[in-house]
């Protein structure tokens, strides 16, 4: 599981703070810390990262134990890497202690609202006076200006406001949301883009940069067809589901077995005759109803319908592949167990084995979506624990003496846990499966990947 880092990482040497919390930008921090950045995740003694809590998610094996807020699955996904620093902001020492940091880093990153990052008197123009180089990212629902600028935001009603739930949903029902926090993660990766971008600037010019990322307006760069059509005085798209305006047939199919479904699409008429010898319909390969896509628009409902019927009693999988050999894109509909067995994905590497502390061991973890065939980005280490690294970088970073660590710790400036943890507690495990918000529990998980109990492949 160990990796020895190749020569040359592209943010081997940088140092990143990051004061954020929940999804967008503290994923932001771990790719970082995947591309060889060190990353210092600065926690408030006093406000947990949701992340850290059941909130988002059961804890690994269900199991909160003594320290729940070191067990979330889905903290350790998007902060693996990092370092823990746990600093009240609150307090003009460690506010201090920042500006300390930030005179020995490369990037900050911070998501509160325009107004806190100011009143601590940290905001870019003061830190850049420590900091000429320092590039900056300041993640918000609206941005750090205009007359929304204040207002509160999170995933679920961004994806409204930003217009995509217009558009996403059935026929005759209402906007449906597309996914969970679905605009964080779109604000992630235009954050790293944006990040590389000053990055490249700095590395030419010595000077710094305040990245200032509205998460609001990315959502406008997923809807173009219907803007330039509202430009154009055309009609507006109508929703249609999981369907394509022009090609038929295009949707998702339910196949065999539980809740198993196969997404096809046919984009021209080539297809079409692949698809109908295969379903054992060859006559309307001629068949002027439907051997046109602009014919088979007109008929949509049906065939939608004859070719539910023919998949019905199909596996999904083995279905997918038989249509991907006649050139028909399809797939099955995947679930997360699924995935993590997925032996294209394996042979890919993107689930990668982190070894954790006991009693959690090793477990997989997501990649990044693409390789370096020259670098060797790698998930460097799992989560840290909540103010795990407090002595280290206050010691060995910032030169403090013992004395003015534990002056600090007394002060509770730095802490070794939170002040308000929340509640821990397991997921109610038969309740969730019987409301189908976990379908299914594999005890014997850990075979099923392939792994033995130390965690390494078989």
């Amino acid at each position: 599981m160990s990796h020895q880092d190749k020569a040359g990482l592209p943010l081997a040497g940088m140092r990143v703070l990051d004061l954020s919390y929940v999804f967008a930008v503290p994923y932001m921090g771990g790719l970082l810390s995947d591309l060889g950045a060190e990353v210092i995740k600065i926690e408030a003694p006093h406000r947990l990262d949701q992340t850290r809590g059941r909130a988002f998610g059961p804890y690994i094996d269900n199991d909160p134990g003594e320290k729940g807020w070191n067990r979330s699955g889905i903290f350790q996904v998007l902060n693996r890497g990092k370092q823990s620093l746990v600093l009240d902001l609150g307090q003009e020492a460690g506010r201090e202690v920042l500006r300390e940091l930030v005179a020995k880093s490369d990037i900050v990153l911070e998501n509160f609202t325009p107004r806190v990052m100011r009143k601590w008197n940290c905001h870019y123009e003061e830190l850049c006076k420590v900091n000429p180089a320092l590039i900056m990212l300041s993640n918000t629902g609206y941005g750090g200006t205009g007359p929304w600028s204040a207002f509160p935001s999170q995933g679920t009603t961004l994806e409204a406001t930003m217009g995509i739930t217009q558009y996403s949903g059935y026929r005759g029902d209402k906007p449906w949301k597309v996914g969970q926090s679905y605009p964080d993660f779109l604000a992630c990766w235009t954050g790293l883009n944006a990040l590389f971008a000053a990055l490249v600037a700095c590395r030419e010019s010595g000077k710094g940069q305040h990245i200032d990322l509205g998460m609001y307006q990315v959502g406008a760069a997923l809807i173009p067809e219907p803007m330039l059509m509202h430009q154009l005085g055309q009609p507006e798209p109508e929703r249609i589901g999981n369907e394509h305006p022009e090609h038929v047939p295009d949707n998702l199919y339910r196949a065999s077995g539980v809740d198993n479904w196969l997404a096809l699409s046919v984009t021209d008429d080539a297809q079409w005759a692949s698809l109908v010898r295969l379903m054992g319909r060859p006559e309307l390969v001629e068949d002027a109803r439907f051997a046109h896509e602009s014919a088979r628009r007109e008929r949509r409902d049906a065939i939608n319908a004859m070719v539910a019927e023919w998949v019905r009693e199909q596996d999904a999988q083995t279905l997918a592949t038989l249509l991907q050999t006649h050139g028909i894109a399809a797939g099955p509909v995947l679930n997360s167990r699924d995935l993590l067995l997925d032996p294209h994905l394996r042979q890919r590497g993107f689930h990668e084995l982190v070894a954790h502390p006991a009693p959690i061991g090793v477990r997989p973890l997501v990649g990044r979506p693409y390789r370096l065939r020259n670098r060797d980005a790698h998930i460097k280490k799992p989560a840290p624990g909540f103010g795990a690294d407090n002595q280290r970088i206050l010691a060995d970073t910032l030169g403090y003496t013992r004395e003015r660590i534990d002056a600090l710790q007394s002060e509770g400036v730095i802490r070794d846990e939170p002040l308000n943890p929340g509640r821990c507690g397991s997921l109610d495990l038969e309740t969730a499966l019987r409301l189908g918000t976990i379908v299914a529990v594999d005890p014997d998980y850990y075979s099923k990947l392939g792994l033995d109990p130390q965690g390494e492949r078989k």
